[in-house]
């Protein structure tokens, strides 16, 4: 049974009712729903069996984050222009009946968590930084690494990317474009006094902030969610649930 979600806008619902259409034409069960909200709370049991994400990057980013530990695998299609999605309006419902005859496989991505105190943070596919609640105001910590002190910085804040963020935020921090999914990490400070480069290191890495000092920072995951730090330490590591995207094989693409 596929599980069908879609970005609030015009053309991402019409989209939804399409797949729902190509579905029900292919035999295909499958649960329809219109507020991404509606993910956290609806139960999600063993018949469903692909998520259908339609919209655009936020909304595939926000779907995983709804998803949280599941492992359901995601068929993300874009409304409009976007690097995550697997397909578009034109191609689609092809797509849709190649997963109806199992030619599709599973391409796992790291995501993130940050915990402080008792605190963790929704899992985030592409990145997790932390920086000050006030614009323009400096954040000051210490970055340590598998319990070893690298550096001690005063910056804008601080991100680390997955390979999928690194083309994100981190990017345009001066950090490197990961290809494929390695075992990877990048670590990047933004606007960094001290001018430190940025950092790759293996996606085990034990990755703490500390010593921070700023004008009430917080964690953002995704760019999107917000979460106040009421801690002098943070620690951000990958995620043990990946998100599972379904991907095709070039002689279908």
């Amino acid at each position: 049974m596929h599980f069908i979600t879609s970005k609030a806008d015009k053309e991402s619902l019409e989209l939804a009712k399409l797949a729902a259409a190509s579905l029900k034409e292919n035999n295909t069960k499958y649960t329809l729903i219109r507020e991404i909200s509606a993910i956290g709370h609806q139960n999600l049991n063993e018949g469903h069996d692909i998520v259908v994400a339609i919209g655009d990057n936020k909304f595939i980013l926000e779907t995983f984050r709804r998803l949280g530990k599941s492992q359901i695998p995601v068929f993300a299609v874009a409304s409009t222009q976007g690097f995550l999605a697997q397909a578009n309006s034109l191609n689609f419902r092809h797509y849709l009946s190649l997963i109806k005859k199992g030619k599709y496989e599973i391409f796992k991505r790291a995501r993130l968590v940050a915990k402080f105190e008792k605190a963790t943070t929704p899992i985030g596919l592409n990145d997790i930084g932390l920086f000050c609640s006030k614009s323009a105001s400096l954040l000051e910590y210490s970055l340590v690494l598998n319990d070893e002190k690298l550096w001690k910085d005063s910056s804008d804040g601080i991100i680390v990317a997955t390979p999928t963020g690194s083309t994100g935020y981190s990017l345009s921090a001066g950090g490197p474009i990961v290809l494929d999914e390695p075992h990877i990490l990048t670590i990047a400070s933004i606007s960094s006094l001290e001018k430190h480069s940025p950092l790759v290191v293996s996606d085990n890495t034990k990755i703490k902030i500390t010593d921070i000092e700023g004008s009430n920072p917080m964690v953002i995951v995704d760019g999107e969610i917000r979460v106040p730090v009421r801690a002098n330490e943070v620690t951000i590591e990958k995620s043990p649930y990946d998100a599972n995207f379904v991907i095709f094989s070039k002689e279908y693409s």
